[in-house]
């Protein structure tokens, strides 16, 4: 899986649109939504919506879109978190179609260009009167697009297996997962259905969150170096830092930690603090046996680390905990804690190994869109083909130059006396 941007790759060709249609109303109706996607839904309103997206080649599929129609209709009828309506606004709710009351046609659309794609699912994937959903074939190339109130990364990774699976066989059974509309109403802010906490327990792991407030001054941290002002478009900076050999050689059993920690070296020998306070998301899907691994949905928390420069012990004196604090609501965190915002978007940073996941998918990408952003945010990937970095940070010519010093002084420590990859592919 490489993970990247729409603004630093090429989606163009012949395009065959996988129209999904639904019919009637849906009979699950009112039903609250989880944090992240109430989040979401309310930022729609100042014209902040964001989608993912996925592309899987299906050998063959541009001869048989009739096919792949069949199976994206299949595939929909598994997950109620993609047969959501939304409403948008200031108390945001959901109502769930039924699979009979979703179909799926092929239409063809002809040659288009990248910025004809990137319409299309701008159209398509917005919250509101039916699901934000679209999917369309670029030749032999699936894409999957979804408003973000529907999917998260491991929606996106789950979603292009499930259509490959079901492409090669239409008759294989789907996996046993949960409903996500029953999770959020089970939930609804009170408590994580993963595990009833004991006072004692919730009390230690919210003593995590206050000693993270303690160390950054009753803040959620910003980028620790300045980005110059104010919120602009996103730049995307997509690199290869290292092949599978010199991953397992540099990062050998603490991945994560050890990122974190020669991040937080580049940082400081940039000109920034000798600790860095960020956060990272965690999933809220249980352990591995857990029937939401099967599940799509938003189902992400997040976690704080506070990470001394080239200090991997650091890291991982905070990411033991991550865990145990995915069974923490973050509504209780932030009313209980009342953190400061510095800054609208939250400077996080994200390590994901998709080899967990299963075996390599060919052309597969997760695609993020590309819309505005005041701080910068950082997802690792890791893959058969290595590490990889995407980074998203504000577009003007301060933040160009701080994070160019940073990506640079991370390189080199993870792959002494190596040069920066620029994966961008330069879009029609």
């Amino acid at each position: 899986m490489h993970v990247t941007a729409m603004d630093v790759i090429d989606l163009s060709g012949q395009l065959t649109e996988l129209v999904v249609s639904w019919t009637g109303e849906p009979p699950r109706r009112d039903l609250p939504v989880a944090f992240n996607q109430g989040n979401h839904l309310r930022a729609q309103q100042l014209g902040r919506g964001a989608w993912l997206a996925g592309t899987v080649e299906l050998p063959g599929a541009a001869n048989d879109p009739a096919k792949v129609a069949t199976a994206v209709e299949r595939f929909l009828g598994e997950h109620d978190a993609l047969r959501a309506r939304f409403t948008v606004g200031d108390h945001p709710r959901q109502d769930v179609f039924e699979p009979d009351q979703v179909s799926v046609r092929p239409r063809l659309v002809g040659r288009v260009w990248h910025s004809f794609v990137t319409s299309l699912i701008n159209e398509r994937c917005h919250a509101g009167r039916v699901p934000g959903l679209f999917f369309g074939l670029l030749g032999s190339t699936l894409v999957c697009a979804f408003d973000h109130a529907h999917a998260d990364a491991l929606t996106i990774d789950l979603v292009l297996r499930r259509m490959a699976e079901l492409y090669a066989d239409p008759d294989s059974a789907a996996r046993p997962g949960e409903d996500f509309a029953e999770r959020c109403c089970a939930e609804d802010g009170t408590g994580s259905i993963l595990a009833d906490l004991t006072a004692e327990r919730r009390a230690e792991l919210m003593g995590v969150w206050q000693d993270f407030f303690a160390a950054t001054d009753g803040a959620l941290p910003a980028f620790p170096i300045p980005l110059g002002e104010g919120r602009d478009p996103q730049h995307t900076t997509v690199i290869h830092i290292l092949d599978a050999d010199a991953a397992e050689t540099a990062l050998s059993s603490r991945p994560f930690a050890t990122i974190l920690a020669e991040l937080a070296a580049a940082v400081a020998d940039a000109g920034g603090p000798d600790r860095l306070a960020t956060l990272i998301p965690i999933h809220t899907r249980g352990g591995s046996r857990s029937g939401w691994h099967n599940t799509a949905g938003w189902m992400v928390s997040n976690a704080p680390v506070v990470v001394e420069a080239g200090n991997p012990d650091s890291a991982d004196a905070w990411l033991r905990h991550a865990a145990g604090l995915s069974t923490l609501p973050l509504e209780q965190v932030l009313a209980e804690c009342a953190p400061q915002f510095v800054s609208e978007d939250i400077f996080m940073v994200s390590y994901l190994d998709y080899r967990k996941l299963g075996p390599a998918l060919p052309g597969a990408q997760h695609i993020s869109a590309v819309t505005s952003t005041d701080t910068a945010q950082l997802w690792f990937s890791r893959g058969h083909h290595g590490l990889e970095l995407r980074v998203r940070y504000p577009a003007r010519p301060a933040a160009d130059a701080v994070i160019g010093t940073v990506i640079d002084g991370l390189v080199r420590r993870l792959r002494p006396g190596g040069t920066v990859v620029d994966m961008r592919v330069r879009a029609s």
